[in-house]
């Protein structure tokens, strides 16, 4: 062990085991343990690590008398779960098993942690000082960082100042008046709330890495080589941007080589985040719509190609439409009901045109979500293709640079270990 203050080393140590606890904590909180753990153990790069990382413990622990038996099951104990987070996290991160699916809510309070001071504690100490903090909380329990900028917009949307609910900041010493505070001198954390009425109501879009094997694993189930013919059409994935109160907008209406007059666009956008702010939590769901100026059919395939099948909480509505009229309509989405898929794509083709009808579609597409039985939006589960866990390999640069990743890791953990 340390002997008197902790030295460099074993803060070295201790910073890696709280590196590895930190990683492993993200991914069974973000609910991808059962994801990884499959993808993890049905790959030989982890049984390879794993018996590297052990053989080279045991030979440690022969060649040094201070490596104890003790230290050896220490290590052991650190060294599998490092070998798991390691390549779990690489997974996620470094390859197509980890894809960023969008989940849908609505702000339901915001608060503004005001910036505060620590003071020292010993004479060798210094003041910690902590700048400002504003966070979105929505109400599928997401906390989104925000700023000062979006925290005034949504106090003046939702009543005022005098609706801010203020308390002391128990973790605090004094306030930072040098940034962002009130100056009254005390440290304090100020919540607003929803104010309950539908024209306040904002609604949120946030990224979240998920897991999905078909979009990571080598197989014959995607679509392949149709994309070539229709560049010009294709678009990348959109993405969350950032408005009026954050990085929480989500853009889900694309036009591609045409443009539907009037306020199509604006109309169907805001009608579907309306309508997400509690179907994306009841019913799992993300919506797109991509209108396209062509009458060929076969740039579906092409997209679904391009989109890797898209996002697996995705209902995406693809329309062909040119001279202002609906040519063909296809519906990319994971789900076993048929009906639904076949429902939707026939209404959304009997509007004819997408002129003056941003509204008919969206109810179109919303009845049809919410029908009842297999006529209805059910997501199929990632569960059901858990037999393509053991396909999903990871590039050759990506493997070794999760070796040096667990080697880094673990070596402050073995120097400690070894030393005297």
């Amino acid at each position: 062990g340390v002997r008197g203050e902790q030295d460099t080393l074993f803060r070295l140590f201790l910073g890696s085991l709280v590196l590895m606890v930190a990683g492993l904590v993200y991914i069974l909180g973000s609910g991808q343990g059962r994801e990884t753990w499959l993808v993890v153990s049905g790959t030989m790069p982890f049984y390879i690590l794993a018996s590297l990382i052990l053989i080279g413990g045991i030979l440690f622990w022969f060649q040094h008398e201070n490596f104890t038996a003790v230290e050896l099951v220490l290590f052991v104990c650190i060294a599998l779960p490092c070998s798991y987070t390691t390549l779990g996290l690489s997974f996620l991160w470094f390859t197509d098993l980890g894809h960023a699916v969008i989940w849908n809510s609505k702000i339901k309070e915001m608060v503004w942690k005001e910036a505060w001071i620590d003071r020292a504690d010993g004479k060798n100490d210094t003041d910690t000082h902590h700048g400002p903090e504003y966070n979105i909380r929505t109400a599928a329990d997401e906390r989104i960082s925000t700023t000062r900028k979006a925290w005034l917009a949504f106090v003046g949307l939702n009543g005022g100042r005098k609706r801010v609910n203020s308390r002391r900041n128990m973790g605090a010493d004094r306030e930072n008046r040098r940034l962002g505070s009130d100056g009254d001198g005390i440290p304090e954390v100020h919540t607003i709330t929803w104010d309950g009425r539908e024209e306040s109501e904002v609604p949120t879009s946030r990224e979240h890495i998920e897991a999905n094997y078909l979009q990571a694993a080598d197989t014959s189930l995607k679509i392949k080589g149709v994309k070539q013919d229709y560049q010009d059409y294709l678009v990348d994935y959109p993405r969350v941007t950032s408005g009026t109160y954050g990085d929480i907008e989500f853009d889900r209406v694309i036009e591609s080589k045409v443009k539907v007059g009037g306020t199509f666009h604006y109309v169907v956008d805001r009608g579907l985040d309306k309508a997400l702010q509690t179907l994306g939590s009841k019913k799992q769901c993300n919506i797109v719509v991509f209108v396209a100026g062509t009458e060929n059919v076969g740039l579906f395939q092409a997209l679904r190609e391009h989109w890797k099948e898209g996002k697996k909480n995705d209902i995406c509505v693809c329309i062909g439409y040119t001279r202002a009229a609906i040519h063909w309509c296809k519906v990319m989405t994971y789900t076993d009901h048929t009906m639904f898929v076949e429902n939707l794509e026939r209404d959304v083709r009997h509007l004819e045109t997408l002129e003056g009808k941003g509204d008919a579609l969206v109810k179109v597409i919303l009845s049809n979500i919410n029908a009842a039985g297999d006529a209805g939006y059910l997501r199929k589960p990632m569960a059901d293709y858990e037999f393509l866990a053991s396909d999903v390999e990871m590039p050759w640069y990506t493997l070794t640079g999760s070796f040096l990743w667990a080697c880094a890791w673990l070596s402050c953990t073995v120097m400690i270990c070894i030393r005297d």
